[in-house]
């Protein structure tokens, strides 16, 4: 099983990346997907997808949908051939292009439909005609560019990405509250634009991109955890391990054992 991933060229200040999930042999793989705080518009051009948020009641994923936008643990069951071709949108942007708060879709995985109407399940003919996994990432940025002219700059956006930003260079650890004063706005204000734009508080947010920063770094470089904890500010494994588990749903130990080859491909998606 493989990822193809592709940077935009034209909208990187809206769109993280594009990206093709494949394989052709693919029965009940389970995989549980790490948060990081994105919502993706995936195209199922495969077999069927379910998904769930206990690993015990699957239910179908739509074949257009708007997900990823999870704060803790979610797991997705692949049967068969596996092709989705998706879009990550930039935290900060992505409401935008669903024209409502993404405080909406948190947590949950909607049909695309309900946003962008019924017309964008004749995309799926489009995407799957095409001969190569770029040729569909170009596609979909180009059907993306033609909400650009749509929008007017919200007064408030810049502050909100470069918070974002802020959030990951600091691989989460900072302090949440001085955020609000650099960037000029009232912590109420703050925190209600953040969630609005990026679908989720700002201390949530900096939670989850701290564990993601973690799992990245372990598994690059099969870091002693303690080195990583200390420069990632924790204090001790056990308030580590708390927050893994919260995020998470396991223990890191148990997490990473059961690792597949998929759940670590998208570890570094983005």
């Amino acid at each position: 099983m493989g990822i193809v991933k592709t940077r935009p060229l034209f909208l990187e200040k809206y769109v993280q990346c594009f990206y093709s999930v494949i394989e052709n042999e693919a029965t009940n793989i389970i995989h549980r997907r790490l948060p990081d705080g994105t919502l993706d518009l995936v195209f199922n051009l495969g077999e069927a997808v379910s998904l769930s948020r206990d690993e015990v009641q699957f239910l179908p994923m739509p074949a257009v949908s708007l997900t990823g936008l999870y704060p803790n643990r979610n797991f997705i069951c692949y049967a068969e051939k596996v092709h989705l071709v998706g879009v990550v949108f930039q935290p900060g942007t992505a409401h935008l292009f669903i024209k409502d708060s993404l405080e909406h879709i948190k947590a949950s995985t909607i049909d695309a439909a309900d946003i962008f109407g019924r017309d964008i399940y004749l995309l799926r003919e489009q995407l799957a005609s095409l001969p190569s996994e770029p040729a569909r990432h170009h596609f979909l940025e180009k059907l993306l560019m033609k909400y650009i002219g749509q929008f007017q700059e919200e007064y408030h956006m810049h502050n909100i990405m470069q918070a974002v930003r802020n959030i990951h260079v600091a691989e989460g650890n900072l302090d949440i509250g001085i955020l609000h004063h650099e960037h000029l706005m009232s912590e109420r204000n703050f925190r209600r634009k953040f969630v609005d734009f990026v679908g989720m508080g700002p201390k949530q947010y900096a939670g989850i991109i701290r564990i993601k920063s973690f799992s990245k770094r372990y598994k690059s470089s099969q870091m002693n955890y303690n080195n990583i904890l200390y420069d990632l500010g924790y204090s001790d494994q056990a308030h580590f391990n708390k927050d893994f588990r919260k995020i998470v749903g396991s223990s890191p130990g148990m997490y990473f054992k059961e690792m597949n080859p998929l759940a670590e491909n998208f570890i570094h998606l983005i």
